[in-house]
């Protein structure tokens, strides 16, 4: 009987042994100017990476240092791919030159620097099942 109702409380709660939880810090390194925000992007689904409005979760700080870290809780344990930008102008976009390239500094995880094509989320994937850190460096534009 016991048994039945552990069971049945598990199903009727939603409990799942899969979705437990993990922190990460992020650490934003090479920030040359200091206005505007950091902006972060993370993905969980490689189909829609760098799409905008698809993110898994988004942050932002404003910048106050050439260095800043964002404590992330209560993430589910998953891959992720991290994107990241310095919205030096405010305009909560990053923007583009005509070929698509970033005009402001921007960042990946695994500090991923794309050459011809736009970073995959193969590139920039990071497996987070446990608490962990991550350095980012912005690349500059």
């Amino acid at each position: 009987m016991k048994y039945i109702l552990l069971s049945l409380f598990f199903l009727l709660t939603g409990y799942d042994q899969q979705t437990e939880t993990m922190e990460l810090e992020i650490t934003v390194t090479n920030i040359n100017t200091l206005k505007g925000s950091i902006k972060i992007g993370i993905f969980n689904n490689p189909i829609t990476f760098l799409e905008t409005g698809t993110e898994y979760k988004k942050y932002s700080k404003n910048v106050t240092n050439d260095t800043i870290i964002f404590n992330l809780t209560g993430l589910k344990q998953d891959f992720y791919a991290i994107s990241i930008y310095h919205d030096i102008n405010s305009d909560n976009e990053c923007n583009l030159n005509f070929l698509g390239v970033p005009i402001e500094p921007y960042g990946f995880s695994k500090n991923h620097r794309p050459k011809l094509f736009k970073a995959s989320f193969d590139d920039c994937k990071i497996n987070a099942h446990q608490n962990m850190s991550v350095m980012i460096e912005l690349a500059k534009y």
